[in-house]
């Protein structure tokens, strides 16, 4: 786990020497432990380490082939590296490290970039091959986009794992990108690969990207989700034991996968069925005590301390709880920005980012459980109202359904799944947040594009019904923002988290699971009383949400753990809000010499932060525009 720099093509001695250090050294939390620098003729590679895998000084970074004409900086694990090299030991290779660099190297070299297909892991990759000319530059990114990566391209290109980075090195202004604010007002993240700053993008997942000299030859995906699903057999039946059995079998091994580390490792603990059940897994896997950790506040209410500890004493892990206070939390979220690039997404980041901090007094690595509710229909309430979209046509013949839709979407009816899809994934809903920006037609343009976006991702897997779409959405869309979110929080500390759950190998089964086998109904009673009801009426009153991954947690987890309401990680941000802090919001607000005074209409904003104390979800939009006048206000000297 490391943060990659790279500059090449035809305008790279516009940066001197010094400069791209400097610029390097701006990730020195990405990688503490080790760094290197390679200069060629037309490009500059380098590299902050943190060790993990072989921490000896001979693998570090950049690596180089045994004539030097080959180097590759690489952030991330190739957890399959050890299988990997034992096949290239038997075609007569050998190896001077025990690094998983080296093996991607010669995985290279041997396979040209088809190499990618097998790796299973997170990775951000940039190789230099100056075996032929003009040089030729390949990059690229894991499947599904755990590892960031972010692109500029002028004269020069830039590549690297941080966006201040790219600033630092491409010596101009960038104009905001509006898209992206107005995206992270709705989604809470810039959706499509965007980012804050026009002309910096990432890196698609799953992507690999050829220059040849500098400049751009092939720009192209080597695996799409889309894909895999479309060629599933959607008629082909198993029983349940089967799906089970499967499961069993991938989340075993990509566990054990990432469990190996020449470092201490552990694990998040919610006390959730997802942290529990890696957890458990791990506990199965170790011969030692697993180290795990919980973080809550001490309001009541805002902890899970003890579901936690209930699952630390079955499995006996070496338990740690770890408490903040407000002042730790508002203390650390400007900084937490600035090593984003971002405005945060959610509050939970602050605190995940803290408990980071201090697991890192005893482990390197930990293992979490995102990534299970996207594949497994976790979001029960918003998957479970896809159904929803069908009864809008029995509203006139039923007053009780008609009475719920009333309290749940008002007036609203919609013509297609995209547009009840858009309706239900917005945080804030299109017509007040335009209240909340300035009155430019801008913003109403950008809601249509992402009303093409959503289109374009459900026509990507016609044979879906609804909510397998829905699915498809999350796996390729939403677990981007959650990914990010998790890799700062954890890089900030210098701390490599591992995510089993998303894994390429149990992401594709999972889209070959029956719907009936993510979101189970209790029995044919509580199916037919769902049919008079509306989705988020009948999540986890009448149905099991990821069923079929509780079903095989039951063997690990006591049914207080399985079956606990779904709950996300609570920030009491009401009670601040009606605080001191709201002085602070207002006194941020109305700072004129802030770039995003200009994006906002202060008199709604005003109303929003007097008002927002009655209700958690208006706490929150107050909460995400402070954090982009922070945002604006760090990077106001690259913002035009």
């Amino acid at each position: 786990m490391c943060g990659i720099l790279a500059l090449f093509g035809v305008g790279y001695s516009y940066c001197s020497d010094r400069e791209f250090e400097a610029a390097l050294s701006q990730m020195v939390h990405r990688g503490p432990d080790d760094y290197g620098i390679r200069y060629g003729s037309d490009y500059r590679l380098g590299h902050r380490r943190l060790s993990i895998i072989d921490p000896r000084h001979v693998s570090s970074q950049p690596m180089f082939s045994e004539d030097g004409k080959v180097s590759i900086v690489f952030n991330g694990e190739v957890y399959n590296f050890q299988r990997l090299r034992d096949e290239l030991e038997g075609r007569g290779l050998s190896f001077e490290t025990n690094s998983d660099t080296e093996v991607l190297l010669k995985m290279y070299l041997e396979y040209g970039e088809s190499c990618i297909n097998d790796l299973i892991g997170m990775f951000a990759v940039v190789i230099i091959d100056e075996r032929v000319s003009p040089t030729k530059t390949v990059v690229f990114r894991d499947r599904l986009g755990i590892k960031p990566l972010y692109l500029y391209q002028d004269d020069a290109v830039i590549v690297s794992s941080e966006i201040k980075s790219i600033l630092s090195l491409a010596k101009r202004k960038f104009t905001l990108d509006r898209f992206a604010l107005s995206s992270y007002l709705s989604f809470r993240y810039p959706i499509g690969n965007r980012t804050f700053f026009k002309d910096i993008e990432q890196v698609p997942p799953g992507y690999v990207i050829i220059f040849s000299g500098g400049k751009l030859t092939s720009r192209k995906p080597y695996w799409k989700l889309s894909d895999k699903i479309n060629a599933l057999s959607r008629d082909e039946k198993k029983e349940e034991q089967e799906y089970l059995d499967t499961l069993g079998a991938l989340f075993e091994d990509a566990v054990k996968l990432r469990m190996i580390s020449d470092v201490p490792f552990g694990a998040f603990l919610s006390g959730g069925v997802d942290s529990s059940l890696v957890v458990a897994k791990m506990s199965e896997l170790s011969q030692q005590p697993v180290k795990t950790f919980t973080i809550g506040f001490p309001n009541e209410g805002f902890n899970e301390f003890q579901p936690a500890k209930v699952v630390a004493d079955i499995f006996k892990s070496e338990h740690r709880e770890i408490l903040i206070d407000q002042d730790d939390y508002f203390d650390v979220m400007r900084q937490l920005i600035q090593i984003k690039d971002a405005p945060l997404a959610v509050p939970n980041e602050v605190p995940l980012y803290l408990m980071t901090k201090e697991l890192k007094k005893y482990i390197t690595v930990v293992l979490s459980g995102e990534g299970a509710d996207e594949i497994f229909a976790g979001y029960g309430r918003i998957f479970r109202s896809a159904d929803d979209f069908q009864k809008q046509d029995n509203l006139d013949h039923d007053p009780e359904l008609s009475a719920a839709w009333q309290k749940k979407y008002g007036d609203q009816r919609f013509e297609s799944e995209v547009d009840h899809f858009y309706w239900m994934y917005n945080y804030v809903k299109p017509q007040e947040k335009l209240s909340l920006l300035n009155d430019e037609p801008d913003w109403k343009e950008i809601e249509e594009e992402f009303r093409d976006f959503f289109r374009h991702k459900f026509a990507e897997v016609p044979a879906l019904n609804y909510t397998e779409k829905m699915q498809y959405v999350f796996e390729t869309v939403h677990l981007q923002g959650l990914l990010g979110r998790v890799d700062t929080a954890t890089m900030a500390a210098s701390v490599e988290a591992r995510v089993p759950f998303v894994d390429h190998r149990l992401v594709e089964f999972s889209f070959s699971i029956p719907t009936e086998l993510k979101m189970k109904w209790s029995d044919a009673a509580a199916e037919n009383a769902g049919a008079r009801m509306l989705g988020d009426q009948i999540s986890e009153n009448l149905d099991t949400p990821k069923y079929i991954l509780k079903e095989y947690a039951s063997s690990y987890l006591p049914d207080e753990i399985l079956y606990r309401k779904k709950l996300g990680f609570p920030v009491p941000l009401t009670e601040w809000f009606g605080a001191d802090f709201a002085s602070l919001a207002r006194a941020k607000f109305a700072d004129k010499g802030n770039p995003a005074y200009q994006y906002f209409n202060m008199s709604t904003l005003t109303h929003l932060v007097n008002n927002q104390s009655k209700s958690t979800n208006r706490g929150l939009l107050v909460w995400q525009v402070l954090n982009f006048y922070e945002f604006c206000d760090i990077y106001k000297d690259y913002i035009q």
